[in-house]
């Protein structure tokens, strides 16, 4: 299995690995490309989300929100945007497909190699989005938390 990475945003955080905040970056990525949702640096997002999708990020996989994120309206449309998404994911099923997850334009083995056989449960990813809403409401309380993801190879 790959690294794991401190995700942090203002000062709050928790660890995990890289594959599956990469995972969660892909959605992120289609998401954040509708014209509905609108940022000042909307470009940037875009750029990170595409780098660490692809895994170019391996070692050091980090959220530069706190300079691409310039105002409170940019928070809560990234809220929105993550609450949506999770609506998007649970109406999929309970799983994405081991082909879904094979579809995803990456240059990353690691990430091919883990995600070849078995479906992820949508439960899981959504863990992960509950808390970046908590870190951007400024509700999440932990800065060293070791988040885990109920998934292997």
């Amino acid at each position: 299995m790959s690294n794991t990475s401190l995700i942090k945003y203002k000062n709050k955080g928790f660890w995990i690995n890289e594959n599956f905040m990469q995972l969660l970056f892909n959605y992120l990525y289609i998401e954040v490309q509708k014209k509905e949702y609108v940022f000042v640096d909307k470009q940037d997002l875009l750029e990170e989300l595409n780098e660490g999708v692809k895994g170019w990020y391996k070692g050091y996989f980090s959220l530069s929100w706190e300079e691409i994120l310039k105002n409170t309206s940019d928070e809560q449309n990234l809220i929105k945007l993550l609450q949506n998404m999770k609506i998007i994911l649970q109406n999929k099923g309970l799983n994405i497909s081991a082909a879904e997850l094979q579809s995803i334009n990456v240059e990353d083995d690691t990430f091919n190699y883990l995600f070849s056989r078995k479906p992820f449960p949508i439960i899981e990813l959504n863990k992960i989005i509950d808390a970046l809403i908590e870190m951007l409401n400024g509700t999440w309380n932990y800065t060293n938390y070791r988040m885990e993801i109920n998934y292997q190879y």
